[in-house]
């Protein structure tokens, strides 16, 4: 799966808490999971490549909701003919990741808030937009959730984008559909400069010093996770697609948006 899984670490603890804000537990999730692999099993389109610890962290994200998960296990493998320049392709080692790692800074950060929900923080964005190429950091970021579903166990997530650095450039060079997308699914709070109202929604100490927080400076996280990662195990993860031509004529997938996740995003200007 990956090299290391020292960075990312989910205590016993932190699965039981989560389990019980679910109202879920181990007998639940083990039927529920049985279950699930049985009715990929039966899917003519969909590979039975997956492992039960993925089908559990969608079952946790789709708040135990089995025909979530179902919808979620249909995009897992079918979005990939869809979105392929996001979803395929995906090596760590490759251009497209060494260059957008040069020019933008991500992270997930290794400790959960008090509510079991884990943060993740864009920032340090290069100030010449023409050196911010949007795919890339998708296809970062898909590679960074495939070692998440495998590996993570939380409530859903936060999203703290650092807007210091961005300016009209960026903005024309991103997809209006994305932005729209955005204000449609989410709700985005927007933190003023010099203020503490993101501490009201994340505590300090999951958030990096140059934001205001206490954890430690960006550098000692940004892109930590994407060390994890096995090369040979994502890519692997990029065959696994539908086949479309197998799809049953009533088992249309149209709902693109309606597998998303538990996101509570945030905004820091």
């Amino acid at each position: 799966m990956t090299d290391n899984g020292k960075y990312l670490v989910v205590t016993a603890e932190e699965v039981a808490y989560v389990r019980e804000q679910l109202g879920t537990n181990e007998e639940d999730i083990k039927t529920s999971v049985t279950s699930l692999r049985e009715w990929l099993r039966m899917q003519p389109h969909l590979p039975d490549a997956v492992d039960d610890s993925v089908i559990e962290r969608m079952y946790i994200n789709c708040k135990c909701s089995t025909e979530r998960v179902k919808l979620g296990l249909d995009a897992y493998f079918s979005l990939k003919h869809k979105f392929s320049e996001l979803l395929t392709n995906r090596d760590v080692e490759g251009s497209d990741f060494q260059f957008a790692m040069e020019h933008f800074k991500l992270m997930i950060m290794p400790r959960l808030t008090k509510d079991a929900y884990r943060v993740h923080v864009w920032t340090s964005v290069d100030e010449d937009a023409t050196n911010i190429i949007w795919p890339f950091y998708g296809k970062m970021i898909t590679g960074a959730l495939e070692v998440m579903l495998a590996e993570d166990y939380s409530l859903g997530d936060v999203i703290i984008f650092d807007l210091a650095n961005v300016n009209a450039g960026h903005i024309v060079r991103a997809d209006i559909n994305l932005f729209r997308n955005l204000e449609l699914c989410y709700k985005v709070f927007v933190h003023l400069p010099g203020s503490t109202t993101l501490f009201d929604y994340v505590q300090r100490d999951c958030v990096p010093d140059e934001l205001g927080g206490t954890a430690g400076p960006v550098d000692n996280f940004s892109y930590k996770l994407l060390d994890m990662v096995n090369r040979e195990w994502l890519l692997e993860k990029d065959k696994y697609m539908s086949d479309e031509s197998k799809r049953p004529p009533e088992n249309r997938y149209g709902d693109t948006y309606g597998i998303a996740g538990s996101f509570k995003k945030l905004s820091v200007d």
